[in-house]
């Protein structure tokens, strides 16, 4: 992917930027593969005392065990928030620059090639009530890597969505 990519670029002693508008790490590590696993692990531990008595445990019944949803997601979303700062992490000792915001690819004048992005970054207003304004900056470079990451596609047809989930 793009932050593979990246690093490895200044491996090789190039100047490295990376322009995010989200959190790092993508669909999998944010909304998809991750928080999906440990959702499964904690069903799949719920699972395991329900069936305890038919492999010859006992006590610790399932009444006497209580579950707080809460700590779960919080446990869940402090472990992605983790990931997110080691991606982070390793970015910056790798000498890859992080630049916030959204980018558009710009084509040179005068020839006619895609050698300036510029990023806009959305500020958030003083009182948090949303949006206040944008600053916009330009970046030059010989070569660009577009890696936009990827979204869930379905197929058109009737009841496909009644079946479906995505992250």
């Amino acid at each position: 992917g793009g932050i593979a990519s990246a690093r490895r670029a200044a491996t090789y002693g190039k100047k490295v930027g990376i322009i995010e508008s989200g959190r790092l790490g993508g669909t999998c590590v944010n909304v998809g593969c991750v928080p999906k696993k440990v959702m499964w692990n904690a069903a799949g531990i719920a699972e395991t005392l329900h069936d305890m008595k038919h492999y010859g445990f006992s006590g610790g019944e399932l009444d006497g065990i209580s579950f707080d949803w809460g700590f779960l997601k919080e446990s869940r979303d402090a472990y992605i928030r983790r990931l997110n700062d080691i991606y982070k992490r390793n970015m910056a000792n790798s000498n890859v620059t992080l630049i916030s915001g959204r980018a558009s690819i710009v084509a040179d004048q005068e020839e006619g090639l895609a050698k300036l992005v510029q990023v806009i970054h959305d500020e958030e207003s003083s009182d948090g009530s949303g949006k206040e304004g944008r600053t916009v900056a330009s970046y030059s470079a010989d070569r660009v890597l577009i890696a936009a990451g990827g979204y869930p596609m379905f197929p058109p047809g009737e009841g496909i969505m009644d079946h479906s989930i995505s992250s």
